[in-house]
């Protein structure tokens, strides 16, 4: 049998040496960004100087909670956050590290403050030496907003996070994808909702990793950030699953006049007094058709002419809709706006019950004016949930004097 022998000092020896070669590496220091001065969001959009490039030299922060980050690659070195003030656009010289709900304190030293295509942004951040990470998951709640309100007011649209109800993508945009992911290209597509006539962008990047997507059908919510891109708004995904667009659509007759016919789309005439009937033109903007109606032959003789819907069925709707341009000019009675729940669709006006509804009318001058403008917003046809709807349009001159109205775009959306 084969003894082994140990020296027991070689191998406390050769221990020593193990053991003097593991390092204790300590760990590194917590970074300290000072705080210095603390202001809102709301005064650091203030610091602005229209024209100007200012950049930061003095120790400012501000604290906010990130509302859109990168992680999906809509945004690449980029960040949207808020505070109780405002909202504010981050850019970084490299990937933050950011992600939606993190409390953060923003230091500004050395950041600028600049407007690019009308958006402000604080520009050139480091993501180490500007960025304190305080808490995470602090999620915050969308604004529930119409699109028509987010275009009233540019500025304190900026970054707000949106919810939009009751929208959905156009139609010429469904069935496309977000953006194309095969060469990384940008893109747009529309998005509108019933409670607004003014539509809305949606931007998605091309290196989005959603960008490949098809675009939603239905109609539902929509939830994202807004960006302005010179005189207009756009709109960034965070996420696709925050897409709630799978509700059925709503319907729309929509009637402006390109087909030059004045009774397309199941629209008649009823001239009641006289012999002249609406029309289709494109005088003054050669190309754009809509309607018109004037008892000016010349002279002016006595007239009364309507231009009415085809029969609208509201009983299924919730919240119907309606809005229309017009313009005049020259004096006379002013074009009136009606609708009815009894009129048969084919007899003299006179045989129904017409009740006015409240619309926005041009002031002359053949100034175009949508009937939704402020004060009114869309018209609300919500009291009448009923079958068998009709809205009228009814001019009336006279042998002294009239008017000329011109009406396009017609939109009932229920």
């Amino acid at each position: 049998m084969k003894n082994i022998y140990y020296n027991l000092s070689s191998l406390f020896l050769v221990l020593m040496l193990i053991s003097a070669c593991e390092k204790d590496y300590d760990a590194p220091a917590p970074r300290a960004i000072p705080e210095g001065k603390i202001v809102t969001i709301a005064e650091v959009r203030a610091m602005e100087v229209p024209g100007t490039e200012i950049v930061i030299t003095e120790d400012i922060s501000v604290y906010g909670v990130v509302t859109m980050d990168e992680s999906t690659g809509n945004l690449y070195k980029e960040a949207y956050m808020t505070d109780a003030t405002g909202n504010l656009y981050l850019r970084f010289i490299s990937s933050s590290g950011l992600y939606i709900g993190d409390s953060v304190m923003v230091n500004l030293k050395g950041a600028k403050i600049l407007r690019y295509n009308q958006m402000l942004q604080v520009d050139s951040l480091h993501p180490d030496n500007n960025i304190v990470k305080i808490a995470t998951q602090v999620f915050k709640t969308p604004e529930t907003i119409t699109i028509d309100d987010l275009f009233s007011n540019l500025e304190a649209a900026q970054g707000k996070l949106v919810q939009i109800d009751n929208s959905w993508f156009q139609a010429g945009g469904q069935g496309l994808t977000y953006a194309y992911a095969a060469t990384q290209t940008s893109e747009s597509r529309i998005l509108q909702d019933l409670g607004s006539t003014s539509t809305i962008e949606v931007r998605t990047s091309g290196y989005a990793n959603f960008a490949n997507d098809t675009i939603p059908a239905g109609a539902g919510s929509f939830i994202g950030i807004v960006a302005q891109y010179n005189s207009g708004l756009q709109l960034l995904i965070r996420d696709p699953n925050e897409l709630s667009l799978n509700g059925v659509l709503p319907q729309m007759i929509i009637k402006n006049f390109q087909d030059q016919s004045i009774t397309s789309g199941g629209w008649t005439t009823q001239v009641v007094i006289g012999t002249i009937d609406w029309s289709t033109s494109d005088q003054g903007q050669s190309g754009d058709f809509y309607g018109v109606m004037s008892n000016y032959i010349p002279p002016n003789v006595s007239a009364e002419a309507w231009l009415i819907s085809p029969s609208l069925d509201f009983s299924a709707s919730t919240s119907p809709v309606f809005d229309f341009r017009n313009a005049y000019n020259y004096s006379g009675t002013a074009l009136e706006v009606l609708i009815s729940t009894n009129y048969d669709g084919v007899s003299a006006p006179a045989t129904a019950t017409w009740a006015p509804l409240s619309v926005k009318l041009s002031s002359g001058g053949f100034g175009w004016v949508n009937a939704s403008d402020s004060p009114n917003g869309p018209i609300d046809l919500t009291p009448y949930l009923v079958n068998n709807v009709y809205i009228g349009f009814k001019y009336t001159g006279s042998s002294t004097d009239g008017s000329t109205w011109e009406v396009d775009d017609i939109e009932i959306t229920y």
